[in-house]
């Protein structure tokens, strides 16, 4: 009589493995951004013109894409001002606290970046009763241009937020 082997049970675990996305993170240098960062995943390109400050229209401008459960969000506008970017980035934050519960925040350590509280990266989770989501956000400013890094889901992957966070290099 022959007995089992342990492939059988393992084999199902390694065929579900390997049928999970992985993350193949690239460099990407954003035009008229004027940074370079990594995504865990091909990004598409978006673009849209809204009000910015005093009124007049800024172009928008994000890159984003899914990968393990998550979207990966990269977003930057040249507003022409850099006393602006303080309103700006607090106005970012408060659109997602409207919408989710703000959880823990911490500072940024993005190298160049302008010194502005408004500054940081910050976590959030779905109030009660809403599905489950999370979101993780970093906010930031240099020379007038306004960045924000988003990743949300259902469920993050924190080490992946450290490496698309980490990867963000301005020039010199």
């Amino acid at each position: 009589m022959r007995r089992p082997t342990l492939l059988v049970p393992i084999l199902p675990l390694m065929l579900v493995a390997g049928c999970s996305p992985a993350l193949n993170w690239r460099k990407v240098d954003p035009e008229g951004a004027q940074v370079s960062l990594m995504f865990p995943c091909k990004p598409e390109r978006e673009e849209r013109t809204q009000p910015g400050p005093a009124g007049q229209p800024v172009v928008v401008r994000s890159m984003s894409c899914k990968a393990r459960g998550g979207q990966f969000s990269f977003t930057w506008t040249d507003l022409g001002d850099a006393r602006a970017t303080s309103a700006a980035m607090r106005r970012m934050h408060e659109g997602i606290a409207r919408q989710m519960a703000p959880r823990a925040s911490a500072p940024l350590s993005v190298r160049g970046i302008a010194a502005d509280p408004e500054a940081f990266q910050q976590a959030f989770e779905a109030r009660p009763g809403q599905p489950a989501q999370q979101a993780r956000q970093a906010v930031f400013s240099r020379e007038g241009r306004l960045y924000q890094l988003l990743l949300q889901g259902e469920r993050l992957d924190a080490e992946a937020w450290d490496v698309f966070l980490g990867s963000v290099q301005l020039p010199r």
